[in-house]
């Protein structure tokens, strides 16, 4: 059995180290008096004996950027921004920060007004991508299956695959189902490809696409390094772009039907040792049959990168 410290596992724990993570509840550190921040960035009622501080224009930028995005994705995104006004934002600052925003500390010094807030707090969540917050969640589902495989056959390295597209696949598709911040990307995604042709639906539109392109290459990273690691190439004419489209568009659908058909659409088929019986997802029993269909044997592969 082939040792897990390869190069294809650095990778996968790098994908670890970076995936994003929930920020524990910062409510416990919040200031016992507020502190207001005036249109010159000044605040003024800080603690007895502290230094008046000034906030920079991006330093409120990114105050309410960050608690525009927290609000969509407690509140959901509805119809649209509609959630994010001003008072309402503020008031969220105010209450994990301690920090006191008022409207001349931010209309025509940070925005023009409350729509051009909403919008760029949309087109944020836009260029976040779709799927690369689940890819944390899938690496450390994967990272002990690894460990087990024994790639010193062909049958070996078939199986490896199988059992990276079943538990790889049940992982993916239980963290998409479960996210808040993938069902507000939907519902951006919604917005700018119903919305009428415009400035703002073409802004939105071109931040969807940068987005996925941007994760995209997330997964095709990780995609790449499990296919090294098990001795698999892509099979010609294909790319492994294209594998990881269409890997992202069957999840992304399945996740979608998910939301509104509770019954789990899990199976069983006999693919543990032994002939007995797994438990499947019916995404990660699609992601099999693209696999084969995209990826063969590298007839050149002579074990993990870094297997003794």
């Amino acid at each position: 059995m082939h040792a897990v410290d390869t190069i294809c596992n650095f990778r996968l724990q790098h994908v670890l180290q970076v995936a994003p993570v929930r920020h524990p509840d910062r409510s416990r550190f919040r200031s016992t008096r507020a502190r207001q921040v005036w249109d010159d960035g000044r605040m003024d009622e800080a603690p007895p004996g502290a230094r008046t501080a000034r906030h920079s224009r991006e330093e409120i930028r990114q105050l309410m950027m960050d608690a525009g995005r927290s609000i969509l994705v407690e509140r959901g995104l509805g119809a649209g921004a509609g959630e994010l006004t001003f008072k309402r934002v503020f008031e969220r600052i105010e209450s994990t920060s301690g920090v006191r925003l008022t409207n001349a500390s931010v209309i025509r010094r940070v925005w023009e007004n409350q729509a051009q807030y909403q919008d760029d707090v949309l087109l944020s969540v836009a260029l976040a991508g779709d799927t690369g917050g689940d890819m944390g969640e899938t690496a450390a589902a994967l990272l002990p299956a690894l460990a087990e495989f024994d790639l010193s056959t062909v049958d070996g390295r078939l199986r490896g695959l199988t059992e990276v597209c079943r538990t790889g696949g049940a992982a993916s598709l239980q963290a998409l189902v479960g996210s808040r911040n993938w069902s507000v990307w939907v519902g951006v995604w919604v917005l700018g490809v119903t919305s009428p042709s415009s400035e703002r639906g073409r802004r939105i539109r071109l931040a969807l696409f940068e987005g996925y392109e941007a994760t995209t290459d997330m997964w095709s990273e990780l995609h790449g390094a499990l296919l090294d690691h098990l001795g698999f190439r892509i099979r010609a004419p294909f790319t492994l772009r294209q594998f990881t489209v269409s890997v992202g568009a069957l999840v992304e659908g399945c996740a979608l039907r998910a939301g509104a058909d509770q019954d789990g659409s899990v199976l069983e088929r006999p693919t543990g040792p032994g002939g007995r019986p797994q438990e499947w997802t019916l995404f990660a029993v699609g992601l099999e049959a693209l696999a084969m269909q995209y990826v063969e044997l590298a007839p050149e592969w002579t074990g993990p990168a870094g297997s003794s």
